[in-house]
């Protein structure tokens, strides 16, 4: 279970960094507007939902023991 949490979270990160990049690309490094800010700002949901799940979860391990 460790171990998708991590898988998770390292694909969380990934996304809003490749969004970032992308929009960079795709305007040939004009200048950003308020829509690029704000999907960029919105694909690091995933992240905070992923860390707040594992922050959670991470008790449910030790009971069990």
């Amino acid at each position: 279970m460790k171990g998708l949490f991590n898988l998770v979270i390292a694909l969380s990160i990934i996304t809003p960094i490749t969004i970032f990049f992308g929009y960079i690309i795709m305007d040939e490094g004009d200048q950003f507007t308020a829509e690029h800010y704000m999907v960029t700002g919105l694909s690091t949901i995933p992240f905070i939902f992923a860390l707040l799940v594992k922050f959670l979860m991470s008790g449910a391990d030790s009971n069990s023991k």
